[in-house]
């Protein structure tokens, strides 16, 4: 079975983070993407199912796909705005939102056991 190199899953985990982030803001005018309803109800399933896919095809410390994406978020959030006044408590809810986001990850680690 194919297995994906750390660094194209670190670059591949990255680039969907940050381009979900700056593709949304496009889409609905709005710096700050979780100001909007696509965010939650679009763009989190999403990026959990690429968390999925990352840790099927890279499993070794698969709790790294679950945050790349949101610390990428981050990067790009401040590079946007640098001075928001609620920018801790956003980077509180983007290590979260990672958090969270470890347990897809790990479930694609598990299938590829479970396919081995």
């Amino acid at each position: 079975m194919t297995t994906l190199s750390s660094k194209w899953a670190y670059a591949l985990s990255a680039l969907i983070g940050a381009g979900s982030w700056i593709a949304v803001a496009q889409m609905t005018g709005r710096r700050e993407v979780w100001d909007s309803d696509i965010y939650f109800s679009a763009l989190l399933p999403g990026l959990w199912v690429c968390c999925i896919g990352l840790g099927f095809f890279a499993p070794a410390r698969f709790w790294r796909w679950g945050f790349i994406p949101f610390a990428a978020q981050a990067v790009v959030m401040m590079v946007q705005k640098p001075t928001g006044s609620l920018l801790p408590l956003g980077l509180v809810l983007f290590a979260v939102l990672g958090g969270i986001a470890v347990v897809p990850a790990w479930f694609g680690a598990w299938l590829r056991r479970l396919a081995e």
